[in-house]
């Protein structure tokens, strides 16, 4: 592989890095916005609590608003299953990415792969969203 190719693919690559962990933040944003929407809803949670709680889970790992989804703010279990699966992406990203790839990637190698994979993490989290903003659809008029 050229020098220009390689510069060509490490762009891109970084490109679709950022914007899969950028979609991962967005979902975040998305599920904490349904857990409160839900509490609101439900347990007559004060839109003041909402913002605080929404707050919380922004600035916690997704493992919180994830677990707390789960404790007491249920979903279809197919959709959650899908959170569960692309949160597992977003940890692998995060913590693992790095150290797989290196070595390849200095190599010349594996550009293809990797560019495959942040775009399946990007799709993976529009369509999650996508469904979310249903659920939120179908919660709105209960909202007072």
């Amino acid at each position: 592989m050229t020098e220009r190719k390689k510069t060509q693919h490490f762009k891109e690559l970084c490109e679709k890095i950022g914007l899969a962990m950028m979609m991962g933040q967005k979902l975040q944003f998305a599920l904490a916005y349904y857990y409160a929407v839900f509490h609101i809803v439900n347990s007559r949670w004060s839109k003041e609590k909402a913002k605080k709680r929404i707050e919380y889970y922004l600035s916690s790992p997704m493992d919180v608003i994830v677990n707390s989804i789960e404790k007491d703010a249920p979903l279809d279990n197919e959709l959650f299953q899908e959170i569960v699966r692309f949160k597992e992406k977003m940890d692998w990203l995060t913590h693992e990415f790095n150290q797989e790839s290196t070595l390849p990637l200095i190599q010349g190698k594996g550009f293809e792969i990797y560019i495959k994979i942040m775009e399946k993490i990007i799709k993976h989290a529009t369509r999650i969203i996508e469904k979310l903003n249903e659920v939120d659809k179908k919660l709105k008029p209960l909202r007072r």
